[in-house]
């Protein structure tokens, strides 16, 4: 069954489904199979049944920066990189969006600092009593010193613990000296904390994203400006070992219908600098796990952690271009100039056309310089410079 035949079926199939299956590289599996499983094996799985070939689509527009107008497609094109994204970038707002429900994330932190200020709790301990608690010392520390800087008793247990201790610190203090009273400078500076630190997960990576078809009419509509960008195909090389960081770092996503409430395992290292486990959680549950909505896309990521992709604009090299496939709505000097660039290389060339019968694209049996609509533009041009 292939992935239109699956995703075709899903409305029939029951609620009990949707939230035990799966679809990944385009076949459904179970849910809990792929959260059972670590990274290493995640990846050896899925790598056993990889595509060679892999696609990204390009709009093929310009875009302001810093007064220039830059066209990032055509430097991709030319360069033979992908520019590594933050999540933030996507087109789905939700998109890499670890779960974090702020209740259970406040009652956490405040067990998590009553600790470090040697504040007895229970595991039946409401966050309004670890709350009060805290005030209640926090309150007297500074009415005694003016100041918060003894408020955490228990010694940090690593440089990361030190730094958190001394940025809650600073930012309960200056809560408490804009706000009408401690309890609202608590509870705003948990806030805070909490909006910082769901963007830093999302800021943990970066990510490029490609697909296993040139014909989606959708993400031509999409991400190819409408069609008139143009689709590049590369071809994955698994035993070159120039492409060896590319090859490792390349996963399918994961569509499905729930999402797991990651906040006590994922709060538990807040402050701790992350393992292989922990970024592995990031991974699987932010950034390789989407709505079973865009499961049509079947993509497959490079993720690469903030900071390790080559080069300070974050463009990457990536596996050889051996073909690019022209949209079927690409203005013809835009065409021109593709071809032309094609030819130099030595790119094998298409452009796509509609389906006959099916609401996809296909190859064009036509070269792009023989296409009736190419000639009737240079006809025009040409008798409009003999005018």
């Amino acid at each position: 069954m292939d992935i239109s035949e699956f995703l075709s079926r899903i409305p029939q199939v029951g609620p009990e489904f949707l939230s035990s299956y799966c679809i990944v590289n385009g076949a459904p599996m179970l849910l809990d199979d792929i959260q059972n499983m670590g990274c290493n094996e995640f990846s050896f799985r899925s790598k056993l049944n990889m595509p060679m070939k892999l696609y990204k689509y390009f709009p093929n527009v310009s875009k302001t920066v810093n007064r220039k107008r830059v066209n990032f497609s055509i430097q991709a094109l030319k360069n033979n990189t992908v520019f590594m994204q933050t999540p933030s970038e996507f087109d789905d707002v939700y998109d890499s969006d670890i779960h974090i429900e702020y209740e259970d994330y406040v009652l956490l932190r405040l067990k998590e600092y009553c600790d470090r200020c040697i504040i007895k709790t229970t595991a039946d301990s409401s966050a309004q009593e670890m709350g009060e608690a805290l005030l209640h010392r926090a309150f007297d520390l500074y009415q005694k010193d003016g100041s918060l800087d003894k408020l955490f008793l228990k010694e940090p247990s690593s440089e990361a613990e030190r730094l958190s201790n001394e940025v809650f610190r600073k930012r309960l203090h200056v809560k408490a000296y804009d706000g009408p009273d401690w309890a609202s400078a608590l509870s705003n500076a948990l806030f805070e904390e909490y909006t910082e630190f769901c963007k830093q997960l999302k800021a943990t990576f970066r990510t490029a994203c490609f697909t296993t078809t040139p014909y989606s009419q959708l993400m031509w509509a999409l991400y190819a400006n409408n069609h008139k960008g143009f689709c590049i195909e590369y071809t994955v090389l698994p035993n070159d070992p120039q492409y060896q960081q590319v090859y490792l770092n390349l996963f399918p996503v994961v569509y499905c219908k729930t999402r797991p409430d990651m906040t006590k395992r994922i709060v538990d290292y807040q402050d701790k600098y992350p393992t292989e486990e922990n970024l592995w959680d990031i991974y699987l549950h932010g950034a390789l796990r989407k709505s079973i909505d865009w499961a049509y896309q079947n993509e497959w990521r490079l993720i690469l952690p903030m900071g390790k992709a080559e080069g300070a604009d974050y463009n990457l090299q990536f596996f050889p271009i051996t073909k690019v496939y022209l949209g079927n709505r690409m203005q013809p000097q835009d065409r021109k100039k593709i071809i032309r660039f094609c030819k130099q290389k030595g790119f094998p060339y298409s452009g796509v056309t509609r389906n006959p019968n099916l609401f996809e694209m296909e190859d064009c049996k036509i070269l792009c310089e023989d296409c009736l609509k190419m000639n009737i533009k240079r006809n025009r041009e040409t008798q409009n410079g003999n005018k």
